[in-house]
């Protein structure tokens, strides 16, 4: 880029034959912007130019060493004894902790995590492997030949040629123990192959930035599944142990399936190999959990008890002759060397199948390693990167998978063990690299009687720390229901449908109970704490009193098409008034009142003068009706010529307030909703007000054209805004009840039965009364309405004044409140 613009320049000079000063000045302004451009783009893409430029040699070189050659040590036997969980030959497990460890650290943003095999992502490849390997069938030549083969796993720098025994024979699918060269090489192009893919869809994610998807495998997801992976380990290795031969399932039930086979053969076990794997548990065992503890915190490394066994098991084998004396299954020929690269996959590349099945590793292995370097980074204060982690571990496994590499991941035990030994960047992985290659170059056949039922020994014991994650059932229950399904149905589908299926239903679930939470959210009714302008659940907060009169109703969502509908049903529960059915109950009672007065006119028991006088009593006031008990109001003698007090000794409900405080965004389906609320309890006379409203819930009210058919004024900043506004309104409305009563001579107080006729009244008594002046004609109900407006407003500052507080500027200035003479 930086020599297409001094190309430019300079055939722009040419051109021109001069260049302004302004133009020379933007010209070197541009090349200098550039050159800082390329410099932070590359520094970011390759950490470990800034890691190493500021690497402290004096301080932190003895610290690496010493991690190097203790993870070292113990990437040996565990990258061996992973390797079959791929079903792959040990030698396999330590390619993998060789190429990728060496490219994460040019690219990596974690200094503490070591990357290569991992139980959980080997255990996954294995079963593609496996998937595939099903159909798999040996050459006519191969098959008919049980003599050993030559086999060529490319050019290596040692050794070229190594010798595999073929065991023969699989027409009802029994497993090989030692399976021919062929399909051995059938297996590795299949890694590799996924290896490639993987690498790909990471890289893909890291251009893209999808370093976020990893927040949808929560804690009890990722628990969950690991725990269930681990019985597909426990089972996989089972055979080595009893040393039995069995049939090879995969797919649903697979671990049902494996267990009857089990059954079914366990008169074939061998008891050396048994006994073999014995004596290594409990050697692991005893030293992980009584000695390491106790010697740790002197020497600061942990004994290295797996390589200890693999030596001590290679020794006793290789003297005892446990292959031909005991027919004890072994590691068997291993390559010297590394291996030359060549293309991956083997002529699988266009697998669907395997694309698909590399995205779920992909997603996996992300996931833990970003976790557990974000573990580890907190403990240092540091910071990790998970989009360049992703483009970190997608070169890693994309150069890895041209030397017969698969997917890599960081693993959970050997990086705890770096960090804990004093390990600071990833120069102790490049250590491990060394004490690696020197087995792959020159040490490598050493091992090559060490048994399986070593390897699996091993593997066996470092499953304690997933079987362990069962505990956390108990406290999922206890905090969160919904986490204890997670865990359960993600562990459940895992072990019975397979680690790839199971893992797609636990994503799911875990999804769908999202969806669950918010489509029926709490809805709580809010009161007011005494004293103060603090408003909060009357069920949660027993100093909380309800405001006569008034509804304040919280939504604890977001408002969308799902909850929509329960937003509206548990709005009318609350307020104890649905307008449906409200609407509904005033109709029949007016359709049985002209029944009646038709009856009364036709008896002449109602003079017409009274009903015209009723009828247009009823046209000034067609807000009054709400205030009627209309279920009780039909069993009344009188017709509508008084108004019936409901039992409830309270106010009658007047407004609604919704709280949107915890409203994070509102849908179309959500604008709706709010329309049609507050137009249904208009109706019937009931005031709706938002306060708390979120920017973003204003904006979508603004863009879907709310403010149409609704005033602005209903919104306020606060609650107690709000409710300060609906007092004043509710004062101003009695008053305006009193006016109307005043000018047709029949003032009318709102109690059971009860009419002030203007015989009561002075005959001077002037069209417009002040409320102060008919205090003492009050009904109770009224006088009581009064006095909790009252003791309300004494309590309340002087500079909370202004209602409504409109949101927008343009919509003219703010009423401000006064206390009305009611």
């Amino acid at each position: 880029m930086l020599s297409l613009m001094n190309f430019m320049g300079m055939m722009l000079i040419r051109k021109e034959g001069r260049l302004c000063r302004l133009s020379k000045l933007w010209y070197r302004l541009a090349v200098d912007v550039l050159l800082i451009v390329q410099k932070k783009f590359f520094w970011n893409r390759v950490p470990c130019l800034g890691i190493m430029k500021s690497y402290k040699w004096k301080e932190w070189l003895s610290g690496d060493l010493i991690a190097g050659l203790t993870v070292g040590i113990m990437q040996l036997p565990q990258g061996m004894a992973y390797a079959l969980l791929a079903n792959l030959p040990p030698i396999y497990g330590l390619y993998v902790s060789f190429f990728p460890a060496l490219i994460y650290f040019i690219f990596g943003t974690s200094r503490h995590i070591n990357v290569g095999t991992f139980a959980v992502i080997c255990l996954m490849v294995g079963e593609v492997v496996e998937r595939n390997t099903v159909d798999f069938k040996p050459s006519t030549s191969n098959t008919a030949s049980n003599n050993p083969m030559l086999v060529n796993f490319g050019n290596m720098t040692g050794s070229q040629n190594v010798t595999y025994n073929n065991i023969t024979g699989n027409p009802n699918g029994e497993i090989d123990i030692k399976p021919s060269s062929e399909e051995i090489l059938f297996k590795v192009g299949i890694a590799t192959g996924v290896a490639l893919f993987t690498g790909l869809w990471q890289l893909v994610m890291g251009a893209c930035r999808f370093g976020f998807v990893t927040i949808y495998l929560g804690d009890p997801l990722v628990s969950g599944f690991t725990t269930g992976a681990a019985v597909h380990v426990l089972t996989s290795q089972i055979k080595y142990i009893f040393g039995i031969k069995i049939q090879r399932f995969s797919g649903i039930l697979k671990i049902p399936k494996t267990y009857k086979e089990i059954f079914m053969h366990i008169g074939e076990t061998n008891p050396a190999a048994v006994i073999t794997a014995a004596i290594c548990i409990l050697m692991l065992v005893v030293v992980k959990e009584v000695i390491n503890p106790k010697v740790k915190p002197k020497i600061k490394a942990p004994v290295p008890i797996e390589l200890i066994v693999v030596v001590l098991g290679t020794i006793v084998s290789y003297f005892g002759k446990f292959e031909t004396e005991f027919n004890v299954l072994t590691v068997g020929d291993i390559p010297t060397g590394i291996p030359a690269p060549q293309i991956p996959g083997g002529g699988n590349l266009g697998n669907f199948g395997i694309i698909i099945d590399s995205f779920a590793i992909a997603v996996v292995a992300f996931a833990i390693s970003v976790s557990m370097g974000k573990l580890l980074a907190e403990k240092q204060n540091l910071v990790i990167k998970p989009n360049q982690e992703l483009i970190a571990f997608g070169f890693a496994n994309v150069f890895g998978s041209f030397f017969n590499c698969f997917p890599c991941c960081a693993s959970l035990s050997r990086s705890l063990v770096q960090e804990n030994v004093g390990g600071k960047t990833q120069l102790a992985s490049v250590l491990s690299c060394i004490l690696i290659l020197i087995v792959l170059l020159a040490l490598g056949p050493l091992f090559e009687s060490l048994p399986n039922a070593v390897l699996a020994s091993i593997i066996l014991v470092a499953l304690k720390g997933m079987f362990m994650q069962f505990k956390e059932l108990k406290r999922l229950w206890s905090i969160c229901k919904y986490d204890f399904a997670i865990w359960l149905i993600t562990w459940l589908a895992v072990v019975l449908l397979g680690v790839d299926l199971g893992l797609a239903i636990g994503v799911g679930f875990s999804l769908l109970t999202v969806v669950f939470r918010t489509q029926r959210p709490a809805v709580n009714l809010f009161g007011r704490v005494p004293h103060t302008d603090i408003y909060r659940s009357i069920n949660q907060y027993k100093s909380a009193r309800e405001i006569t009169g008034i509804k304040i109703i919280n939504f604890m969502s977001a408002l969308y098409y799902a909850n929509a509908e329960h937003f509206r049903s548990k709005v009318y529960s609350l307020s104890e008034a649905n307008p449906l059915k409200i609407k509904a109950a005033r109709m029949k009672m007016e359709k049985k009142n002209e029944m009646k007065i038709k009856e009364q006119i036709k008896n002449g028991e109602v003079d017409m003068k009274e009903i015209k006088l009723m009828n247009g009593h009823k046209s000034k006031e067609p807000e009054q009706n709400h205030l009627l008990d209309v279920e009780k109001a039909t069993s009344s003698k009188s017709i509508p010529l008084t108004r019936r007090q409901s039992s409830s000794s309270q106010c009658h409900l007047h407004h609604i307030i919704i709280d949107c405080s915890l409203m994070g965004y509102i849908d179309s389906v959500g604008v709706k909703v709010f329309s049609k609320v507050i137009k249904e309890y208009k109706d019937i006379g009931v005031i709706v007000f938002l306060s708390n409203i979120r920017g973003g819930v204003r904006e979508m009210l603004d863009r879907s054209g709310f403010y149409d058919n609704i005033p602005r004024e209903i919104l306020y900043i606060t609650t107690h805004d709000a409710v300060l506004a609906a007092l004043h309104k509710r004062d101003l409305k009695l008053k305006s009840e009193v006016e109307i009563d005043a000018r047709s001579h029949q003032l009318t107080s709102i109690t059971d039965d009860v009419l002030i006729s203007d015989s009561e009244s002075p005959p001077d008594t002037p069209l417009v009364l002040r409320a102060s002046s008919l205090s003492s004609k009050r009904s109770p109900l009224v006088r009581e309405c009064d006095r909790n407006r009252d003791s309300l407003m004494t309590q309340e500052t002087d500079s909370i004044t202004q209602v409504p507080l409109v949101m927008e500027e343009d919509q003219g200035s703010l009423s401000v409140f006064e206390e009305a003479d009611v």
